[in-house]
């Protein structure tokens, strides 16, 4: 219990997600042979954003994939999540994920990989929920200030989103679909410079710098 306290206090310090994915590996579940954490959230469109990880090699953190896509894997963490797999640990008993919620409605996950398969699942299970649940209500506290921020941005129209042509809602699409400027430049007919012309108008009209801010932005703010 001493462990969630401290826990829950360390959270009010706003760490980042990395941090939080770090400190299951390196503290809280480091007694039971953790090796692997990763958080993930699930936006209103359904799709999945990994928010941060640490000791995995997927590198799939800070990316955001469509609801289409990550509802295709044949991974673990996809079979436990889309309910084809009993219970929350994997086969292998080495892999537990844990729903994360907010206000009943599953908004997330936090999955723990253990170096060995794991003897005492349901002990170790109930002590990743309660830690589980001051990291749902922490997300769900961070994620209602964005979403507020948004909305008062959509409201300004600081976003300049409404100026956006179908063009660049075809390429901003495509960003968020992971494409490269070839490939949109295939895909839609233009030519590779008119594709990489349209994206810097996006950023600007969306006030970001990058692809990655773009598509997280349009994901967001529903523009996809």
């Amino acid at each position: 219990m001493h462990d969630i306290r401290a826990f829950i206090e360390w959270l009010s310090y706003h760490p980042t997600s990395d941090e939080i994915a770090r400190s299951f590996v390196m503290e809280h579940m480091a007694p039971f042979g953790a090796c692997c954490a990763r958080i993930g959230r699930l936006h209103p469109n359904d799709s999945l954003e990994f928010l941060g990880e640490y000791g995995f090699d997927a590198g799939k953190a800070k990316q955001i994939f469509p609801s289409e896509v990550w509802r295709s894997w044949d991974d673990d963490e996809a079979l436990i999540a889309l309910g084809k797999s009993a219970g929350a640990w994997n086969a292998k008993g080495n892999l537990l994920m844990i729903q994360l919620r907010e206000r009943g409605a599953v908004h997330g996950y936090l999955v723990l990989r253990f170096s060995d398969p794991v003897a005492s699942q349901d002990a170790v299970e109930e002590i990743a929920r309660s830690y589980a649940v001051a990291l749902s209500l922490y997300l769900s506290l961070l994620y209602q200030k964005i979403a507020q921020a948004s909305h008062s941005l959509v409201e300004r129209g600081d976003t300049g989103s409404e100026q956006l042509s179908q063009r660049q809602i075809s390429i901003l699409r495509g960003m968020v679909e992971g494409k490269t400027n070839h490939e949109l430049a295939n895909e839609l007919g233009f030519s590779v410079s008119t594709v990489r012309h349209e994206t810097m108008r996006i950023y600007q009209a969306l006030a970001v710098s990058d692809r990655k801010e773009a598509a997280k932005k349009a994901l967001s703010l529903a523009l996809i």
